[in-house]
């Protein structure tokens, strides 16, 4: 009897420690970094999900753990239905798609917005159904996911692919985009690579950005240093998917192409993009880098931004977050969004583990149509006016 007890009295324990622990060290709330301005402070304000707690799952609050739970999620649940898949040719003759959700029952006339999603590094319109479900179910707005030339199901009909895609490629798909729907708002949501993409087309258009406001979820800045800095575990595995992906299942395509081979060589992720020039166009690192590298264009943004990152990101690690502060601090219209826990593009919540980034990328984008009522009414603040918000204890990362 006196054993049970003393197991009773230390499961309690433990389970009052582990409690502890969680409030302490797990539930925090995010760290936000933006330069001061009405916009941003309504911004702010409205959405409710920048000013509250993050519960990390209790059960899958480590980095591995939710990046797992992420991918046997992503290979076990159905394909998300789209209403109409569509092929087009590019100026040079390769092939992207847009893959369409909501369009069946639309009314050209009124303003209900579509969202345009950038997809992953090796992902197609089906690795980012989550998103797409999340917010067609919770809003019902119309969204198009971009896929880019040589991902998913569409031919290669031109031997070039960049990982981190071509904003040549992407203005082209927005122009057929608008064309279509020129009196809908567009919002822009980039998941990790798709990201990348998403900050190199807003840094190179600047004012001339199609989009209202825009989400880049777990991106890695400065491309040329972060695919270096990956997790070896995850470089690794990466870099062989990226052999798998895109040069096994195109090889008669890249066979003939110089430097293919010394691609399928390669043992990681960092040396995957460094010699990705020779399939991507370029005639050198240098010149690939220089034409989509993100960071190069980065403080050129004018449009909306949210940014968010976790410290604990195994993929675009926290260094790369940290580097760039003081750019992040003083752009314009953006506030940057910085958790302690949440992994690489998974942020869960909550015991059935749903998506807290999800949910931020649905409120944000709802906050800024309701105070631009749907028009670009950005307001910035006086020069070098900037601020940071810890709403909790003092940030450890």
């Amino acid at each position: 009897m006196l054993s049970e007890n003393i197991t009773l009295i230390l499961t309690a324990l433990l389970l009052l420690g582990f409690i502890i622990y969680y409030l302490w060290d797990v539930a925090e709330y995010p760290v936000l970094r933006f330069h001061e301005s009405e916009f941003s402070s309504q911004l702010i304000s409205e959405t409710k999900q920048l000013t509250k707690r993050y519960y990390p799952t209790v059960w899958c609050f480590n980095q591995h753990l939710m990046l797992f739970l992420l991918m046997f999620r992503e290979s076990k649940s159905k394909p998300f239905p789209y209403d109409k898949m569509e092929l087009l040719e590019m100026k040079d003759g390769g092939t992207t798609g847009l893959a369409w959700a909501g369009i069946s029952t639309v009314n050209q006339k009124d303003d209900t917005p579509i969202v345009v999603v950038f997809h992953t590094i090796s992902g197609d319109e089906q690795d980012i159904k989550a998103t797409v479900s999340h917010l067609r179910k919770t809003y019902n707005w119309i969204v198009v996911v971009c896929i880019r030339r040589g991902h998913g199901n569409l031919p290669l009909t031109k031997p070039i692919i960049n990982t981190m895609g071509s904003t040549s490629d992407l203005k082209e798909q927005l122009s057929h985009i608008k064309c279509q729907f020129p009196n809908k708002p567009l919002l822009g949501v980039g998941i990790s690579a798709g990201s990348g993409l998403l900050a190199r087309y807003l840094g190179e258009s600047g004012a001339k950005s199609m989009f209202q406001a825009a989400v880049a979820v777990s991106p890695a800045y400065d491309i040329e240093k972060a695919f270096h800095r990956v997790h070896p575990v995850y470089s690794k595995i990466m870099g062989q998917r990226m052999i798998n992906y895109f040069l096994k299942r195109h090889y008669e395509t890249f066979a003939n192409v110089k430097g293919t081979e010394e691609l399928i060589q390669i043992k990681s992720l960092g040396e995957f993009q460094d010699k990705l020039h020779t399939i991507s166009g370029f005639k050198d690192k240098a010149s690939y880098y220089q034409n989509s590298n993100p960071i190069l264009v980065a403080s050129k943004i004018k449009t909306p931004l949210l940014i968010l990152n976790a410290a604990d990101d195994p993929i675009c690690v926290n260094q790369n977050v940290l580097e760039n502060l003081y750019w992040l601090e003083s752009l314009k219209n953006t506030i940057h969004v910085h958790t302690k826990r949440g992994s690489h593009i998974a942020f869960f919540e909550g015991i059935t583990a749903s998506s807290w980034s999800d949910r931020l990328i649905g409120e944000y984008f709802l906050s800024v149509l309701k105070i631009g009522n749907g028009k670009p009414t950005y307001q910035v603040g006086k020069p070098n006016e900037q601020n940071q918000i810890n709403l909790g204890k003092k940030s450890k990362f």
